[in-house]
């Protein structure tokens, strides 16, 4: 009988605990519904009961934010002296009345309560960010700053809080000390560089007038010539050089580079990534110098041959980039490719050498046969994958079309196409083959061909390909006539031999002879890519404006839209006026496939960050 009436007793305790819990859980999401519906009045009476229920800090701060949100001080006030009197060790609650006092406008009394619960605060460790938090909750950054350096002092440790401190530098406007921070962390631990990277990165962005940038720079020289071994004083270099690259001053990176690899004697690693990023940047300058110091530390260093290459490349990029340049230019250029080879010799790690060199010759000297001959004998290395054969192939029957012999030229084209029947350079040949079906008049073999490319794997051949047919159906319909379209077709084959003039005189014969043609907007794009080509950057404007104002809704509005705001932010130096075309192209052709590309650049000109390989 004992046993059984323990047995309802504990099963009754049980029983009274479990409804006890629910009764609670239901009350919390009780008065959180009526809180976030705004029954502030309903909320007040549900929090009241759960905190005479139970007196936990999540019940007091609800009723306590109700109580002082709805200037009822009054309640406010007891809820707070009860909770002191009950837990006076805890300086967050004399916090809370300070707070009280600075509502009801007794800025003496709360500045009396901040600095007596300071002064309370014994230094714990664990109730550190608790009160930092509180004096933080109301905007008193202050008093949290000094609850974190109190904890420091009595713990003499003044590595703790790092970030905690930072933070409430930053929302009081302390710069210097902000920076000084995050300084400090990453000198401890370099694997926080990407972090404190990220962080400083918010700091410079916006930065209009250059100061924040200014400041950054000045404590992070400060802290190399501090010399403080403490610290990693090569994590600092870094961050130099990260900052300079962030200002796009690839010369003071470079400086940086170069000290710091010759200190942590690096064999070039960073000068050489330095060097891609200048190049990739159109830092042709600096790029050089990069690369030139690479390739001075001789053949032990790992980017000794690659630098030798890259080098002759950047003084080609540095050439092509130049508004005008001569013959002599062009001869010397072809020398120093030429010593290249000489010094490396003609195989297959010369590849990319051999195919500029050919390049160059055809296009630019008008030596086809010189640049035939060199990609003939890349036919007959050894050691040379199909796919770089295929590659040779491909360069060979261009410099067919450019002679005038077409049928090799196809021929070529097709080899390659049956060849890799599944493969990017199998689409290329087949593309490039309804380009020559194109040039010479086939439209509609050329059509079926590009029709099977719409489906490519590579987005710029399947796009290329849906233009090309779509320009095609446009214009031998029923109700056209083929031969604007194919006085268009001999143009483009102009453009493709360099032939300018030529192309030019032909395009202007379209409109002229037949002004109902729906060629308009693509005369004038392919206008705009000559004009582009020959770097009369005024032109090219000129004739994507045009496009825009009469042929907007046509297929090549998006496309003209995209280029002329490249151009403003690429060559005619108005980043402004850019940012607003790729603007428009987003929010007027949402489904242009230049969206995601004009969003990226939007965002980069407006200082977004961009990841940096170094």
């Amino acid at each position: 009988m004992i046993r059984f009436t323990l047995i309802l007793c504990l099963s009754l305790f049980s029983q009274s605990l479990l409804f006890g819990q629910h009764d609670q859980k239901t009350l919390q999401l009780l008065a959180k519904q009526a809180k976030d519906k705004g029954d502030i009045e309903q909320a007040i009476n549900y929090y009241e009961e759960l905190y005479q229920k139970n007196d936990a800090d999540l019940f007091y701060e609800e009723l306590f934010d109700l109580y002082t949100s709805t200037e009822n001080f009054k309640e406010a006030e007891k809820l707070v002296k009860k909770r002191i009197r009950k837990y006076p060790n805890r300086p967050v609650y004399i916090v809370d009345r300070g707070q009280l006092s600075e509502l009801q406008g007794d800025l003496k009394a709360a500045d009396q309560d901040y600095r007596e619960a300071l002064k309370l605060y014994d230094g714990n460790t664990q109730y550190v960010r608790v009160l930092a938090g509180r004096y933080g909750q109301y905007d008193h950054y202050d008093f949290s700053e000094e609850v974190f350096l109190k904890s420091r002092k009595i713990t003499g440790d003044d590595q703790l809080y790092r970030f905690d401190l930072a933070n409430t530098y930053a929302q009081q406007g302390k710069t210097v000390e902000m920076i000084d921070e995050y300084l400090s962390v990453v000198g401890s631990n370099r694997a926080y560089l990407q972090t404190i990277q990220n962080l400083f990165h918010r700091v410079l962005h916006p930065d209009p007038d250059g100061s924040q940038s200014r400041i950054l720079k000045e404590r992070i020289l400060k802290k190399i010539q501090e010399n403080n071994p403490r610290y990693d004083n090569s994590v600092y270099s870094e961050l130099l050089i990260w900052l300079y690259i962030q200002e796009k001053n690839m010369q003071g990176a470079f400086i940086q580079a170069k000290a710091l690899d010759r200190r942590a004697d690096e064999n070039g690693k960073r000068v050489y990534a330095l060097a891609e990023l200048a190049r990739q940047n159109g830092e042709y300058e600096v790029a050089e110098e990069a690369y030139t110091y690479t390739r001075d530390l001789g053949d032990k260093s790992p980017y000794y041959l690659s630098s030798k290459v890259k080098l002759v490349d950047v003084k080609r990029d540095r050439l092509m980039a130049k508004d005008n340049y001569s013959r002599e230019d062009l001869l010397v250029l072809r020398d120093e490719y030429q010593a290249l080879l000489d010094d490396l010799g003609k195989n297959a790690y010369t590849l990319k050498v051999i195919f500029n060199l050919a390049e160059l010759n055809a296009y630019y000297l008008n030596n086809i046969e010189a640049a035939e001959q060199l990609l003939q004998e890349v036919l007959l290395f050894k050691g040379v994958t199909p796919n770089e054969k295929a590659d040779a192939k491909l360069a060979l029957a261009d410099l067919m079309l450019l002679k005038g012999e077409i049928w090799e030229a196809s021929l070529l084209y097709s080899q390659v196409e049956k060849s890799f029947k599944y493969d990017r350079l199998g689409e290329t040949a087949k593309f490039k083959n309804a380009k020559v079906a194109f040039y010479t008049g086939d439209f509609y073999w050329a059509q079926a061909q590009l029709d099977v490319l719409k489906g490519s794997t590579s987005k710029l051949i399947s796009n290329d390909a849906m233009d090309l047919s779509l320009m095609i159906t446009d214009n031998i319909g029923l109700d056209s006539i083929a031969e604007p379209l194919e006085m268009y077709a001999r143009a483009d084959l102009l453009v493709f031999k360099k032939d300018y003039q030529m192309a030019i005189k032909t395009l202007d014969s379209i409109p002229k002879f037949f002004p109902l043609s729906s060629l308009k907007d693509e005369v004038l794009f392919k206008k705009y890519e000559i004009a582009y080509e020959k770097k009369q950057y005024q032109d090219a404007k000129i004739h994507l404006e045009e496009l825009i104002a009469v042929h907007a809704e046509d297929i090549l509005g998006d496309d003209a839209l995209f280029y002329l705001a490249e151009l403003h932010e690429k060559h005619l130096n108005e980043p402004g006026k850019a940012m607003e075309l790729y603007k428009t192209l987003i929010t007027s052709y949402p489904s242009s496939l230049f969206v995601v590309e004009s969003r990226k650049r939007f965002r980069a000109l407006r200082g977004d960050k961009q990841e940096e390989a170094l």
